[in-house]
């Protein structure tokens, strides 16, 4: 196969990090098509840690060309830092990273109308306060700033203008804080833009040609399908469309499809922020979960609640964002638990619902769990025990697509394949 998406398929934080790195090896690209700097995609390297945001997984590896799609909303100073701390571990330079011309630039008015709503609005939705929503605002409304206008000061004035008029009165009107001025932001962006010019191109010509030459193109999603804009439990969702679909509207696809798309889940459920969560657990099962997973956010340091697998909600994730097999993450959090259940379907005003639709009420969706017999397995060799086989099994069954890789740890040597890949 030539190209392979990579998809969040439940609520994010699967480990998208870790397979993107893996499946990388075999690639050409690696192309992040939507977000911005509130995702977290933790690898581990010979135990080493390495955490990226907004950067591409695949730049790990010398031999791929990361790209930054005109999808994904980029914070100049953000960007910078990150990109400092990568070459600190690995040789990366703007042959080996394109960034979008026409991506969305976060500014500092974006990120303190974030944080004030969030702080000072009548109702809290879980945002990371760094500016990503306001920023698919100004996209959308057709007032944004693209990473093109900040190597032209005259025409980034202009834009920052077009867009601050609005923004001015809810600053000193409604939340009442003070905000740079215009031409201390147009000065600030206008430097960091210089400090990453070479990075900045067509990216979209790029990937239409490397396609055209059958290059091997590895898509990278962030956050996951249950927070897409359109997808998700909306409104505690993201600002993007972190589905399959947003491949096609945040980096472009010459051919128009894709070969396999590969969901990421968890071999439980958890969540960061607010918004329904049906299998969540409220008692020492959920917390031996969340602190033995270390269930914090690699970008928000929020702790993640914690619940067990979803079969409802993974089955529309299936649905909507079209998977063709998943990966299966920190199968060794579960391994040596008392008890093991997932959830096959809910109860909602008295009927059984086996998928969860948009239209349904997961605040009022009961879980209807299936216990299964626990495993202990050490996964110090490649046998794999009756019981956790029953697992997979299990979900394979209730899903009707296969577990094409399943991991135990965080590390590339704790991945295993089941299903060729490129």
């Amino acid at each position: 196969m030539q190209t392979v998406a990579i998809i969040g398929a439940q609520w994010g934080d699967e480990g998208k990090g870790k397979i993107t790195d893996m499946l990388a090896e075999k690639c050409d690209y690696v192309v992040r098509y939507q977000g911005g700097h509130n995702a977290g995609h933790t690898i581990w390297v010979s135990g080493k840690k390495t955490v990226l945001h907004v950067i591409p997984s695949g730049v790990l590896h010398d031999h791929c060309t990361s790209i930054i799609g005109h999808g994904v909303v980029v914070e100049p100073e953000n960007f910078l830092k990150e990109l400092k701390n990568v070459q600190s571990i690995t040789t990366v330079d703007h042959k080996r990273l394109k960034v979008s011309e026409n991506a969305t630039v976060i500014t500092s008015y974006h990120r303190l109308l974030d944080a004030a709503r969030e702080s000072q609005g009548p109702e809290k939705i879980g945002t990371t306060g760094k500016g990503i929503g306001p920023a698919y605002e100004d996209k959308a409304a057709r007032k944004a700033v693209k990473i093109k206008d900040l190597l032209d000061k005259d025409i980034l004035y202009k834009k920052l203008s077009n867009g601050f008029a609005e923004k001015k009165v809810l600053f000193k009107e409604l939340y009442k804080i003070e905000v740079p001025s215009l031409e201390e932001e147009t000065e600030r962006l206008y430097q960091l833009g210089q400090q990453f010019k070479d990075y900045i191109c067509d990216t979209f010509s790029i990937l239409d040609k490397a396609i055209s030459q059958n290059k091997k193109v590895l898509y990278e999603g962030a956050q996951g399908v249950l927070l897409d804009v359109d997808y998700g439990t909306y409104p505690y969702v993201t600002s993007s469309s972190t589905s399959s679909a947003g491949i096609l509207t945040g980096a472009g696809n010459v051919n128009g499809k894709v070969d396999e798309i590969l969901g990421i889940v968890k071999a439980y459920t958890t969540r960061v922020g607010e918004g329904p969560f049906p299998t969540e657990l409220f008692d020492e099962v959920g917390s031996y979960i969340q602190k033995t997973g270390n269930e914090v956010g690699a970008t928000t340091g929020r702790t993640r609640r914690c619940g067990w697998l979803d079969f409802p909600l993974l089955r529309y994730a299936i649905k909507c964002s079209n998977l063709t097999s998943i990966a299966l993450t920190k199968l060794d959090i579960l391994s040596n638990m008392e008890t093991l259940k997932v959830c096959y379907a809910y109860e909602i005003d008295g009927k059984q619902v086996d998928c969860a639709y948009p239209g349904i009420d997961l605040f009022k969706a009961k879980p209807l769990l299936k216990s299964l017999k626990p495993f202990k397995d050490d996964f110090k060799t490649n046998e794999v025990s009756v019981e956790l086989k029953a697992y997979i099994d299990e979900i394979e069954k209730g899903l009707g697509i296969p577990v094409g890789i399943y991991a135990f740890g965080p590390d590339r040597a704790e991945i295993k394949f089941n299903k060729t890949y490129f």
